[in-house]
């Protein structure tokens, strides 16, 4: 028995995974992937994986902390997204071998691995600053109030849409706030768009330019709608932009910028800055033809978001304003200019990463101030309201591309000297260098060569149903985080980034010679694509019957996962099932969210990590009358334990444990009998498990009435502690 199947140390572990989810180690942020695990969760996975189940936790959290060599043990992640599992394996001495079917995945793993020489990669970039750097530095020039030349940090836009009624152009604010400050708030007038600044706020503000009177907190759009300013009729944005026929105009109206004399300061736009504006814009139209953009139209065949097709955006170019393509174009031509292969990919990657703030459909955050990330969420949202952030860059702000460089260069400096953000007795974060520790692969192209050579790693753009590049019984583990049936879509998603990656990846690598990333055996659900729960399910067990020909016979099979759906949980338990294995395990850890305990009632806190072996099981298990009774046991313990680890919990977290293991229980009881005398059925037994769940939270005596006093007792128990929980953290 191997640690991970007796034990996994959330006590410990929990506050450290909640401190990396609010802020993410230096590697994870050199580009944006979607649902990243967090690193020090896949630590602490690959590290009980390989360790016997006779360590101490002492010593295992001495290894986590301070450093551990697992000695070249092959690790397989089939499917490796982000590179978490690639990048931690690496770190404690094991070889990887990674695959993922979409091209950004494959290609951003790719960097995070390999390494670089700094000095280079500086010279690389003062070049940059001396050629694309000055040109795109001029597009963001203005004055500061005091007549001082300054730099534009974000330009400020607003949509406009007509009115059906009167015809009036509306500016569609869903608020007048620029900046939210303790000692001064500052707003738009909606009349003359004059910078207005009140001591706080103030739902009177008066202009002093026009003596307009407004609350800066009530404008005239949100949640799709919009009234008139004129005729006050109310109105949906998508009947103005289908009435327009393409995407709504916006007008320019403000500006915030770093004066290197007075500091940051916001102020409507004058007249030079509308200058410089059509300066930019007619240097577009002019080079428009030869410069490096990308020209694909958004796909809308199977698009599981309408957005932003319906908001009239065609083409991936017009999520973008002319002085960006303008300012990316000049960026892009430049990084495709530098020799060394190796560093004008990095470049590249802080490129494509800073495409993530620097199109039109950002917002600024006025009590941050700072422009919020594209995706934040996993969607295309189109916003009222965008903020142009300055794609150079400047003293300070968010997302231009020398943050975004900044960003590659630290997760290189990482790799060089990784370490972990702890807690001390008193709360307090610190870092910690884990020993001798470095995240290095050494990427080769075959399995061969990969057995020939230290620190390893293969890597493979191409779907894991066919693994046939490796040999049977040849890998020590699987360790990974599958696709959540239709939670997210990947390559919907990435193609954002890829259209533009394309442009200097096409002739090097045939994975990006597609226009789009999309995949036709990409496994996920998506009903539009004619990719069903069935096509889902098939395609993953598909993937972990070929995990299970080149995993070890005493190997594991590790991976995390979580869903609000029964359903969702019994195709998982049940091709688990078909595809030869059995749960032996199923420990409870802090998931990838971010920890504010005030969050969304409905988010997912938890992940459950599966742990497998492979059919039979010889152990003896729980007759079938004791199944439920073992299930909401353990189910008990591990939220105890959850809180334990000062961790919130609520219904959905319950509902997430209970489920783990009703899988568990269950494939280790139906693993140990003959297929004639199966007594178990799982998908019965997962339905009548989520039922016992929903009277969580309802009250310790409604579940003592509905249920039988064997189930009611450990019910009431998981309410309590739900209840303690939202005592404790509301």
């Amino acid at each position: 028995m191997n640690f991970i199947e007796r034990d996994f140390p959330i006590e410990k572990l929990n506050p450290v995974a909640l401190g990396e989810g609010n802020s993410k180690k230096p590697i994870y942020r050199m580009h944006k992937w979607w649902a990243r695990r967090l690193g020090s969760v896949f630590r602490a996975i690959v590290l009980t994986t390989f360790k016997k189940a006779i360590i101490g936790e002492t010593e295992l959290w001495r290894q986590f902390t301070e450093g551990a060599d697992l000695g070249g043990k092959i690790i397989l992640d089939p499917f490796m997204g982000g590179g978490t599992t690639i990048v931690e394996a690496l770190r404690i001495g094991c070889k990887v071998i990674g695959t993922d079917i979409n091209p950004v995945a494959w290609f951003v793993t790719k960097k995070e691995v390999e390494t670089v020489d700094l000095d280079a990669l500086d010279a690389a970039f003062h070049s940059l600053e001396k050629t694309a750097g000055k040109k795109i530095k001029e597009f963001y020039r203005t004055s500061c109030p005091q007549g001082h030349d300054a730099d534009v940090m974000y330009y400020f836009w607003v949509k406009t849409a007509m009115c059906v009624e009167c015809g009036t152009v509306v500016r569609l604010f869903p608020n007048y706030e620029l900046s939210r400050r303790d000692s001064a708030n500052l707003s738009v007038c909606p009349n003359c768009l004059q910078v207005v600044e009140s001591a706080g706020y103030r739902s009177n503000t008066e202009c002093p330019d026009c003596g307009k009177v407004f609350d800066p907190r009530q404008g005239i759009s949100g949640r799709g709608t919009f009234r008139c300013s004129r005729c006050t009729k109310p109105q949906k944005i998508l009947d103005a932009v289908e009435h327009r026929g393409t995407a709504l105009d916006m007008e320019l109206h403000a500006l915030e910028g770093y004066c290197e004399v007075c500091g940051r300061f916001f102020k409507r736009i004058d007249e030079d800055d509308r200058r410089r504006w059509e300066s930019a814009k007619a240097e577009f139209e002019t080079r428009k033809e030869n410069l490096l953009f990308p020209r694909q139209a958004i796909p809308t065949e199977g698009r599981s978001d309408p957005r932003p097709v319906n908001h009239g955006y065609r083409y991936f170019w017009q999520m973008f304003n002319e002085r960006q393509l303008l300012s990316l174009s000049i960026l892009l031509e430049q990084i495709l200019k530098i020799t060394d292969q190796n560093i004008r990919e990095l470049m590249l990657t802080a490129f494509s990463d800073s495409l993530n703030t620097n199109n039109m459909f950002c917002k600024y955050e006025v009590e941050w101030h700072k422009v919020s990330l594209f995706f934040s969420l996993h969607a295309f949202h189109p916003i009222e309201r965008p903020a142009e952030n300055n794609v150079w860059g400047t003293t300070f702000g968010r997302g231009s591309f020398v943050k975004c460089f900044k960003k590659v260069r630290n997760a290189k400096e990482y790799c060089r000297a990784p370490y972990e953000r702890l807690l001390n007795l008193k709360g307090i974060r610190y870092s910690k260098r884990t020993g001798k520790e470095k995240i290095e692969g050494r990427l080769v192209t075959n399995f061969e060569e990969f057995c020939q050579i230290n620190q390893a790693a293969l890597l493979r753009c191409q779907s894991s149903k066919d693994l046939s590049y490796i040999p049977d019984k040849s890998v020590d583990a699987v360790i990974t985080d599958p696709p959540y049936f239709d939670n997210v879509q990947y390559s919907e998603l990435a193609d954002f980034f890829y259209v533009w990656l394309r442009l200097g990846l096409v002739d090097k690598y045939q994975w990006f010679q597609p226009e789009f990333s999309n995949r036709p055996n990409e496994i996920v659900k998506n009903d539009k694509l004619g990719k069903t729960t069935g096509f889902f399910i098939e395609g993953l067990r598909s993937v972990f019957q070929e995990c299970h020909r080149v995993l070890k016979d005493d190997g594991l099979l590790v991976f995390t996962f979580h869903h609000t759906k029964t359903w969702a949980w019994e195709g998982l338990g049940q091709l688990l099932l078909d595809a030869g294995y059995y749960v032996s395990a199923t420990p409870i850890v802090r998931s990838e969210g971010r920890g504010e305990v005030h969050s969304s009632e409905g988010n997912i806190r938890y992940d459950c990590i599966f742990v497998c072996r492979k059919v039979p099981n010889l152990m003896k298990q729980n007759s079938p009358s004791q199944l439920k009774e073992h299930i909401l046991t353990d189910a008990t313990i591990w939220t105890q334990r959850t809180l334990e680890s000062r961790m919130p919990v609520n219904e959905i977290d319950v509902f997430t444990i209970v489920m783990g293991k009703t899988i568990e229980h269950c494939t280790k009881f139906i693993a140990t009998q003959e297929q004639s005398h199966n007594t178990v059925d799982l998908a019965e037994t997962l339905e009548e498990m989520a039922k016992m769940v929903s009277y969580v939270g309802a009250g310790p005596d409604i579940a003592q009435s509905a249920l039988s006093s064997v189930y009611a007792e450990k019910v009431q128990q998981l309410t309590l502690f739900v209840l303690e929980s939202k005592k404790k953290y509301q």
